[in-house]
């Protein structure tokens, strides 16, 4: 996954629907220390979990560092694939960080969402502040998430 060039497009990412995503306060935190870690660039990982409610974070390296775009390595990304089977969980969402940004997903984000059964977390980062948003999209629509933090 590879985004270049973010602009924003939050008339989309404001939808609301009474689906929900379950995390752990524990993992939350683990997103967050990864996302303020990775500053100035952007932070990426997957996360997999049972239903609706993450288990574990997996966090990836950002092969093409910047501070507008992430890209995950193909065969890390399989190796994290083999561990989520070995767990017996399943790939629940991709997570990702904007630096210094909105928690909302830019109009590359929405291009390249490559998997429409996926929830995809974005943590808004700098050193003092935090947020952390939840989407679904699904054939180019975004329809927001609410986080139920357990």
């Amino acid at each position: 996954m590879n985004l270049k060039e973010r602009n924003l497009n939050s008339k989309d990412a404001d939808a609301t629907r009474r689906e929900r995503i379950e995390i752990p306060r524990v993992l939350y935190s683990e997103l967050m220390k990864h996302a303020k870690s990775c500053l100035p660039n952007e932070a990426c990982g997957l996360i997999s979990g049972f239903k609706n409610k993450c288990m574990t974070f997996w966090p990836m390296k950002n092969i093409e560092p910047s501070p507008y775009s992430f890209a995950m390595d193909e065969l890390e990304q399989e190796f994290v694939f083999n561990q989520m089977k070995n767990k017996k969980e399943r790939f629940l969402a991709i997570y990702h960080s904007h630096p210094y940004g909105n928690a909302l997903p830019s109009r590359d984000d929405i291009r390249y969402a490559e998997y429409s059964e996926v929830y995809y977390l974005i943590a808004a980062v700098e050193k003092e502040t935090e947020d952390l948003k939840c989407y679904r999209i699904r054939n180019q629509k975004v329809t927001r998430v609410k986080i139920q933090l357990s």
